[in-house]
């Protein structure tokens, strides 16, 4: 039977509009939230108290090295069964700096996909796909990406898109004019869409 899931996702910048008590009065039913990486940890433990709905996330290039939230589940580099769904993460951007916290070189970025590769391979061998989501900090590159170093996307996320075919890729990272550049793309079977800096999303499901 398919079903959908109602996700919130938030990026890189604070909206005062997602600041009110009742935000669940106001944005109706939301089963999952889903952070792209680069905001006060503050503003993501108030979205999960305001909410109380299961809640994952992934690092930005401009977040706390050791990156902890209450009440969120850090998704990077890792994969979690929640809200019914299957979903595997990578925070982080481009190398823009020698020392630069949560970031990687395209090499480093293939390194840390290549590593999921074994899991989501046999995962769509046996269910057709190898998550149902993906969710980053930056974008595939020449996907929302930009041309400056620090909004280049990364090469390596393609080869993930073409090894799990997940339905949806969150990312934040890279800003956009909401009336001239294109916030949603679908490459392979995947909708990718930026959600910088929020987006309510359904992603339909197979439970």
């Amino acid at each position: 039977m398919v079903t959908s899931l109602r996700i919130l996702a938030v990026s890189d910048a604070v909206e005062e509009a997602l600041e009110v008590p009742k935000l669940r009065d106001r944005l109706g039913r939301i089963d999952l939230l889903v952070g792209c990486g680069d905001l006060p940890p503050s503003y993501l433990e108030g979205l999960v108290t305001r909410l109380n709905v299961p809640a994952v996330t992934v690092p930005g290039n401009h977040d706390a090295d050791a990156f902890r939230v209450p009440g969120w589940v850090d998704l990077d580099g890792a994969f979690r069964r929640m809200a019914s769904i299957t979903m595997v993460g990578l925070g982080g951007s481009r190398r823009y700096k020698a020392d630069g916290r949560h970031q990687y070189t395209e090499s480093e970025m293939l390194v840390r996909v290549a590593g999921l590769l074994p899991r989501l391979i046999l995962r769509r061998a046996r269910y057709g796909r190898g998550v149902d989501l993906v969710v980053t900090h930056a974008p595939p590159r020449g996907v929302h990406d930009a041309s400056d170093l620090p909004h280049i996307g990364f090469e390596a996320f393609h080869l993930l898109l073409r090894a799990a075919r997940p339905r949806l890729l969150l990312h934040g990272h890279t800003a956009y004019n909401r009336n001239l550049d294109p916030s949603e793309s679908v490459v392979l079977s995947t909708r990718i869409i930026n959600v910088n800096s929020s987006r309510v999303v359904d992603l339909e499901t197979d439970s």
